[in-house]
């Protein structure tokens, strides 16, 4: 069937989906048309595949299955599909193009568009923008009509063709998979669709390459791990391709051959990525140079009974012991759980080396972190991303082995949260003479990101580490420190009947109807301390599905208690001003990274551009780049890492079974600080305390430091 679009009813700029109203060529009436219809607009002429269909709401509709773009061939089509879609070309250019041209107006400037020269009054800088706008719209066009049907959008072919410009056609032809590594947000999926579209055989060398990379990097980016085994490799690359094991073995093997992957047995076959091999190595060389520091000279003048005695501090014997394995050793690794006198071991540390005219530098993974720090030792700290300073020019951090950090010692909190690659990058920027303390509680879970550095530090055992067990915060009216012990060693939690002032609130609830309920009615009683967005309130929920997950939650308190119009509808997020919301991602241009968390301040109509408020900060976000982004007035157990918040409503529920176990249990409730809302039933709870599977990410870093460490 042939129409002619005629009125926008609905588009959306994520997904594509449009309803629009159109005429029929043939009869000219009316008729409703659904489905996803990228990049059209009112005027077009499409030849549609579809089905007719009867809506409930709407009545009769063409649900479209496919499509084609037609260029207009009447007068008045091709004067609105030029000042519609080519950019230079007003409403009196396209009187002059039509009046010249006629209805071959479209053959002829596709054809031969240097004729445009035939029509007085057309300046040849114009002449050359409609040149350049026509081949550009005529591409554009032609990626259309060929992704659209494999759900490709159309910000993701304006980006193709952005960054690949008119040779686009060819690669795409060739090896779409080049767009993975070239292309950012192009992943396998996407570049397998296109392949398809493309007619790229199944078994195409470019296409079991991408795989096999696709799940090695799935395998670290989502499971932190860095090697994995022959046979996990070659189970998920034929699960993915769809193609037999000889084939994927003979691709691994020229992966091997060309340096890409290394093979080891520990005792079993295993791959790493060659710059994961890389990096592991070099991480452990760095972290025997660091420590090999000798004995800081200036340590016979110190004396911590005086500056503690000046601070109102006293240290417990291994409190003292953490601070002077700082002066007599390059690497010091503190570790403790909550309440442990960790921060009051930082603020000393801190002190004396000031106080020997030292200078100081502290860093945490997040910015929260960061500013836990600030608060509780009076000093200031960055993420570790700004302490290394990101040049906006190169993409690389100013801070390296080329221009180390200045300081005589650097301190480090929160260190479970550091990935392989962040660690790496510090590494580098610490000079041979400057030493390193890395604080941080070793039963928590593991970094988002990939590896298990602090465990591994710890494992080695070639660095000195100082386990810190006593308890200095807990009290007789205080259970959320108690049970925080009582999970990480697999006791059952203490709860006791409810008042004001209990910190740590358990309610029983099975249902998951009954669960936002709850959590709306805490929010309500709290709001005169708390308001519904604060950064001092926080939900902690396992899993994103279901509805008592994260997603609907967010829903649900966005719905509840904010009741500003709706600023952007993005698939099934929709941002309001003043909703709280969370970074996805390390965004290095915009200073912003994983897990930071801010408020919605406004809307630019006129830009479409979205502004989040990050620590007083203004933040700009196109649309495009609204996937960074998402609500968090709930968020999981692993994106609160390195942060405290005065209160926390912590949901376990029994069908988030598949995601619990004690570490998650344990890392949740260490985040509260004054108050603890267990939303929780008995069995569930026992069930997250029985299920302590501590993080055994596949990592050889424990392994390369032996390794290194007996060939010095």
């Amino acid at each position: 069937m042939r129409i002619n679009i005629s009125k926008k009813i609905f588009t959306s700029e994520d997904t594509g989906f449009g309803v629009f109203s159109a005429l029929n060529s043939k009869t000219w009436e009316e008729i409703i048309v659904v489905g996803e219809l990228y990049d059209i607009s009112v005027g077009d002429v499409l030849k549609v595949k579809g089905e007719i269909s009867n809506h409930k709401k709407f009545g009769e509709q063409l649900k479209v299955e496919s499509y084609q773009i037609l260029l207009p061939d009447d007068k008045k089509g091709i004067k609105r599909y030029l000042i519609d879609r080519v950019s230079g070309i007003g409403k009196k250019t396209a009187d002059k193009i039509v009046e010249h041209f006629g209805n071959d107006t479209f053959k002829i400037l596709e054809a031969k568009p240097e004729r445009l020269k035939e029509i007085k009054g057309l300046r040849k800088a114009i002449i050359n923008e409609i040149q350049g706008n026509l081949k550009d719209n005529q591409i554009i066009r032609e990626l259309t009509e060929r992704l659209s049907k494999y759900n490709i959008g159309r910000h993701t072919i304006s980006k193709l063709y952005k960054e690949l410009g008119e040779s686009v056609i060819d690669i795409l032809q060739s090896n779409p998979y080049f767009l993975i590594e070239n292309i950012k947000g192009i992943g396998f999926k996407i570049a397998d669709n296109i392949a398809k579209s493309y007619g790229i055989e199944s078994d195409s060398p470019f296409r079991i390459n991408a795989g096999i990379d696709f799940v090695l990097n799935e395998n670290e980016q989502k499971n932190g791990n860095l090697y994995i085994e022959k046979d996990t490799l070659i189970k998920k690359s034929k699960y993915l391709l769809d193609v037999s094991d000889s084939i994927i073995l003979d691709e691994i093997n020229n992966k091997i051959i060309k340096n890409e992957i290394i093979k080891e047995k520990i005792p079993e076959d295993i791959f790493i990525k060659y710059e994961t091999f890389l990096i592991e190595k070099e991480i452990a060389g760095r972290l025997l140079d660091i420590s090999k520091l000798k004995d800081n000279e200036d340590k016979k003048d110190i004396n911590i009974d005086l500056i503690t005695e000046d601070m109102n501090i006293e240290l417990a014997k291994e409190q003292k012991e953490a601070v002077y394995s700082t002066f007599n050793n390059g690497l010091t690794i503190i570790t403790g759980g909550p309440g442990t006198g960790k921060t009051t071991i930082i603020r000393v540390i801190i002190e004396l080396f000031m106080d020997m005219d030292k200078k100081v530098k502290i860093a945490a993974p997040t910015g929260r972190a960061a500013k836990r720090i600030e608060e509780t030792s009076g000093y200031s700290a960055s993420t570790i991303h700004r302490l290394l300073k990101l040049d906006p020019e190169t993409g690389r951090f100013v801070h390296d082995e080329t221009k180390p950090l200045k300081a005589d010692i650097i301190i480090i909190d929160e260190s479970s949260m550091i990935d392989t690659y962040v660690f790496l990058a510090l590494l580098r920027a610490i000079s041979s003479t400057t030493r390193v303390v890395f604080i941080g509680d070793r039963d928590q879970l593991p970094s988002v990101g990939p590896g298990n550095i602090l465990r591994d530090l710890i494992n080695s055992e070639k660095f000195s580490t100082i386990f810190l067990s006593r308890n200095f915060r807990q009290s007789k009216d205080s259970l959320i420190i108690e049970n925080a012990y009582r999970i990480n060693t697999g006791e059952k939690i203490i709860t006791k009947p409810y008042t004001d002032l209990l910190d740590f609130v358990s309610i029983d609830v099975a249902n998951n109807q009954i669960v936002i309920k709850k959590i709306i009615n805490i929010i309500k009683y709290y709001k005169d301390e708390y308001k519904f967005n604060s950064s001092e309130i926080q939900i902690l929920v396992p899993m994103y599905r279901g509805e008592a997950g994260i997603t609907q939650i967010n829903s649900s308190i966005q719905e509840e208690f904010n009741d500003n119009i709706f600023y952007i509808d993005k698939e099934n997020i929709k941002f309001k001003k003043n909703d709280k919301v969370m970074q996805l991602k390390n965004n290095y241009e915009k200073d912003v990274f994983n897990g930071e968390q801010g408020t919605i301040h406004s809307f630019d109509e006129d830009k479409k551009t979205l502004s989040i408020e990050f620590d007083g900060k203004i933040i700009e976000y196109d649309l495009d780049e609204l996937d960074e982004l998402t609500l968090s007035y709930a968020v999981s157990v692993h994106k609160s890492q390195g942060s405290e918040f005065d209160m926390v409503i912590l949901v376990l529920l029994p069908y988030h079974s598949i995601m619990l176990n004690r570490e998650i249990f344990y890392t949740a409730v260490t985040r509260a600080k004054k108050k603890l809302f267990l939303i929780s039933d008995s069995q569930t709870i026992q069930t997250a305390i029985s299920n302590s599977s501590p993080a055994d990410r596949k990592t050889l870093l424990e392994k390369r430091i032996n390794e290194l460490e007996k060939e010095i």
